[in-house]
């Protein structure tokens, strides 16, 4: 709302929360018009033209000599351009035209400007980006996004918004035509901070960080844990990790491997970091390798006073290995077991080794879970556990031959996840389904196969990744519609 009405209050805090699908939240099947959603659409729709009366010379200006039913004309198409992310059809404009109009004569030009406003931001063609105005081809009956659907598409992917002006300016002269093009948009939009923003997000959406900012960990030897700021601290470090990995270095490997925690002086304390003179600066520490000992995901995957050796393994099953993981049986109390001052949280938790309706599940999934126990839930590093050592050997019972296999230990563990073709196209995967805001279909099997392999040509290199997806056939067109289907 920023980049269109120069607003940033956020007004989108109200609406319902999307559906998640995998983890993403803009998954448009799972994420249709409600009467809630539709109630708070004209609310924030009035709040926001009410706000935008004060800079109505910017948004509707109207100079000496001319009238304001013309500017009013102007106005429709200027603004109503940016919001529609295309210039407005005969028809469309001519509706809008009237409703000026008809304002302009009964309350004037203020309110005439309000109300269209108002009409612009609840209209479909604001609130939806449209990517079937064209004809199906003959040969599969996908549709070929025009250039101004696909300029739309490039720029929410690329930097959450709207397309700039340079974009703007490529679709008006059809400059989206061919793969190079897109390209060269492509990585124009990666070079800017909004993409910065982009990568953060996605990964709060894959890796399902959004409870982290409130988190509530206890441990007896720490006086104070304030959730109200340390999980934003976390949340904070994460991000600066991800930063790094995917601007500094860009690769896959730097994303397992990283010994990079970035801490301020309250996480400097925790995990035995010299403390910055001010706010978060980066630390190599020798007990971490990457993603998966970041604290903040360390922290995430516990709980309140142990450590989660079930929700680390299912999580680095599903998110990192796209491994699909079945619930336990309804019969089964899923509450872990208390804490025992005479026992390591793995000789609690192997009794579900011992129960022949969950040994076959959990031999998968505490296979790895225990490989990350030397941290503790607030992401502590540690080599004992109640005076007894705790033991981090694991096991890792599908994937690739760089991935499968006995263990010892997160570091083992995250080095293998970095060399593996299978964790590699699930990232790949993931960038994918957040990039068409849907789950693969048999139609984009193709499409993704191309972007697995430019992925690992690159050898895992980020940038190509985004660029990759952008150029491919499924981002340039809309899957054909079938019966029952989208």
């Amino acid at each position: 709302m920023f980049d269109l009405l120069a607003n940033d209050s956020q007004p989108a805090a109200v609406f319902p929360p999307e559906n998640q699908v995998e983890g993403f939240k803009n998954n448009a099947v799972a994420n249709q018009a409600s009467p809630l959603s539709v109630e708070k659409y004209l609310s924030v729709a009035e709040v926001l033209s009410e706000s935008a009366l004060t800079r109505i010379d910017a948004l509707a200006p109207c100079a000496a000599g001319q009238s304001e039913a013309d500017c009013g004309r102007q106005f429709v198409r200027n603004f109503g351009a940016k919001a529609f992310r295309r210039p407005l059809e005969d028809s469309e404009a001519r509706g809008f035209d009237a409703l000026f109009g008809d304002t302009l004569i009964k309350s004037g030009y203020s309110s005439a400007f309000a109300l269209t406003l108002q009409a612009i931001l609840q209209s479909p063609q604001f609130l939806y980006r449209a990517d079937s105005l064209g004809a199906p081809s003959v040969e599969s009956g996908a549709v070929l996004l025009g250039p101004y659907e696909l300029a739309a598409r490039l720029s929410y992917f690329l930097t959450g918004s709207m397309p700039d002006s340079e974009l703007f300016a490529a679709a008006a002269r059809n400059d989206l035509q061919t793969e190079a093009q897109v390209e060269k948009q492509a990585r124009r939009l990666i070079a800017t901070p909004r993409a910065h923003e982009v990568v953060r997000e996605f990964h709060h959406q894959w890796l399902m960080l959004d409870a982290l900012p409130s988190v509530v960990r206890k441990s007896a030897d720490v006086a104070s844990l304030d959730a109200a700021w340390f999980g934003k601290d976390w949340l904070e470090s994460f991000d600066r990790f991800v930063d790094h990995v995917y601007w500094d270095v860009g690769n896959v490997s730097e994303l397992f491997t990283s010994k990079r925690v970035y801490v301020n002086s309250r996480l400097a304390q925790l995990y035995g970091a010299k403390s910055p003179s001010s706010g978060f600066e980066g630390v190599d520490l020798a007990d971490r390798a990457g993603l998966i000992t970041q604290p903040a995901l360390l922290a995430l995957l516990a709980h309140t006073d142990q450590s989660a050796p079930v929700q680390r393994g299912v999580f680095t099953l599903e998110r990192l290995m796209c491994a699909t993981v079945p619930p336990p049986p309804p019969n089964v109390n899923p509450i872990p077991p208390d804490p025992d001052p005479n026992a390591t949280t793995r000789e609690r938790f192997d009794v579900h080794t011992k129960n022949t309706e969950c040994a076959g599940c959990h031999a998968l999934i505490d296979g790895v879970g225990f490989g990350f126990e030397a941290y503790d839930q607030l992401g502590r590093f540690r080599s004992t556990e109640n005076n007894l050592p705790v033991d981090t050997s694991g096991n890792v019972l599908i994937g690739d031959a760089a991935l499968s296999g006995p263990f010892h230990g997160a570091a083992e563990l995250a080095q293998r996840l970095g060399a593996s073709s299978r964790v590699r196209d699930c990232i790949a995967t993931s960038w994918y389904r957040f990039a068409l805001g849907r789950i693969e279909a048999d139609a984009d099997r193709c499409s993704l196969d191309d972007v697995k392999a430019r992925f690992a040509q690159a050898q895992g290199d980020f940038p190509t990744l985004l660029v990759s997806i952008s150029r491919s056939l499924a981002f340039r067109y809309r899957p054909a519609i079938v019966k029952g289907g989208p």
